[in-house]
């Protein structure tokens, strides 16, 4: 390779950080799914293990702000009951629909951004087997990587989940990995 080439090669490396970061700010609705574990806390980790968590996500960045976004969930969570209870063959499960504020604490240019995450929502939560249901207000606060790739984002969060529910409110703590489109 010579010389010149090079030179062109590292040009294209060192420019093309910034054309992604331009291509993700012309879009300002954005998409994404995200997946993975659900660790039960207080008297939710008493009756169940813990389990799996996925979410669909729409994401909203107004141009006038430059270090706040905004998203919505809708999330699902599932946990097994604990083997030797009486409930050991059935599962808990909770649909949430979330608004959060979302606070980036580095710049835009970077392509790797730690961040910050809160939301207010309703929960509905469900024992299989059950007929009766629970809808309560819930909040969610957590923090995140989101890592920005040609043409899509990637994204690695954890954020604590506390239901408010009769009697005792419910907390989770979903640990999740997700794309953005």
């Amino acid at each position: 390779m010579n010389r010149f080439t090079q030179c062109l090669l590292m040009a294209a490396v060192v420019v093309s950080p910034t054309i992604v970061h331009a291509q993700s700010e012309a879009k300002p609705l954005t998409v994404g799914v995200s997946g993975g574990v659900s660790v039960p806390t207080g008297d939710l980790a008493d009756a169940v293990d813990a389990g799996y968590s996925v979410a669909g996500h729409v994401f909203f960045a107004p141009a006038a702000l430059t270090s706040v976004r905004f998203r919505g969930d809708v999330s699902f969570d599932q946990f097994s009951y604990k083997k030797g209870s009486s409930l050991s063959d059935e599962s808990f499960r909770s649909l949430g629909f979330v608004a959060n504020a979302m606070v980036d604490l580095t710049s835009g240019s970077s392509s790797m951004m730690p961040y910050l995450v809160g939301g207010l929502g309703v929960y509905s939560g469900k024992a299989s087997g059950s007929d009766g249901s629970s809808t309560d207000v819930g909040l969610q606060v957590g923090a995140g990587l989101t890592f920005k790739l040609s043409g899509f984002a990637t994204f690695l969060e954890a954020k604590y989940v506390n239901v408010f529910s009769d009697p005792n409110s419910t907390g989770y703590l979903p640990i999740t990995f997700g794309v953005k489109f």
